[in-house]
């Protein structure tokens, strides 16, 4: 059974009002949550289901809740994804992955959200994963400048890492996507859509502050999801087509590129109201030309 410190004990009997005999290791039973949870309802609580037996530096609960949580949600979530397989993106795959960890099934009422709160955090992974690998591409470049290629080749091979990252959970990668849809979960969806399309114009040598950040990013963005509903359709060996479809489309953001700026007089008034609605929407979730020092 997985061993916590004693913050982490205390957010799953705060969370989900779960009490381990930490003696022998077994799950005691449930225990009714209190409604309202301070410092003395903290100490009753832990003398009655702990006793003596937990060491004289576990009993203070005051430095790192916060982070604690966020650790052990993690932990759970990560836990949870290889039983995406079996039981889809809900909170009976985070049941079970709570469970693998040693704590009670309940453990999910810890992720208010649901399996929503799965994708996000397979999402996050992924984009933290694609940020790593460009960084050690872009770090391959600059000691061997012969291996350098086109800004649209790099951004094509980019998208098409993280794609490949799907194919895991192509299966059910439609709920994924349904669940991301929805309007409560827009903010989240938006902002990691947003963290990966920043990542890979920001490694493939972006640098501009002005509308063309929010531009790039939003074409960027309307290019990966176009390419990964493809990518639930396609059929071919390897989604070939589907990375073609994705370099045809990446070609013709080049071209209307191109065409925009011969006939810039003729769009400006159709680009400026684009780039105001690119705008609103990313700094609504906090995103802008700025993130980046």
């Amino acid at each position: 059974m997985a061993m916590f410190t004693a913050p982490t004990k205390n957010l799953l009997l705060r969370n989900t009002g779960i009490s381990k005999c930490i003696g022998k290791g077994n799950v005691c039973g449930m225990k009714t949550s209190f409604p309202l949870w301070n410092s003395d309802h903290t100490a009753q609580s832990r003398e009655q289901d702990f006793g003596d037996s937990l060491p004289p530096e576990e009993e203070s609960f005051d430095d790192g809740t916060e982070e604690g949580e966020e650790n052990l949600r993690h932990q759970i979530l990560e836990a949870s994804l290889p039983f995406v397989h079996s039981y889809g993106w809900s909170q009976d795959a985070i049941a079970q992955g709570a469970e693998t960890l040693g704590y009670s099934s309940m453990a999910h009422g810890m992720f208010s959200s649901g399996g929503v709160e799965l994708v996000n955090h397979f999402y996050r992974m992924c984009n933290i994963q694609l940020d790593e690998s460009l960084k050690e591409r872009v770090k391959e470049i600059e000691e061997n400048p012969e291996k350098k290629t086109g800004t649209t080749d790099f951004i094509a091979s980019a998208v098409e890492e993280r794609l490949r990252m799907n194919i895991e959970y192509i299966d059910s990668w439609h709920r994924a996507l349904a669940l991301h849809a929805s309007p409560s979960n827009a903010p989240e969806a938006l902002r990691n859509i947003g963290t990966l399309v920043d990542h890979i114009w920001y490694h493939a040598g972006d640098r501009s502050y002005d509308f063309n950040w929010y531009t790039k990013r939003g074409i960027l963005a309307a290019v990966y999801k176009s390419s990964e509903l493809c990518m639930l359709q396609d059929k071919s060996e390897d989604f070939h087509d589907t990375w073609a479809f994705l370099n045809r489309r990446l070609s013709d953001v080049h071209k209307i590129a191109k065409c925009a700026r011969e006939v810039n007089s003729f769009t400006k008034d159709f680009s400026n109201i684009a780039k105001a609605g690119i705008f609103t929407a990313f700094n609504v979730v906090g995103m802008n030309s700025k993130s980046r020092s």
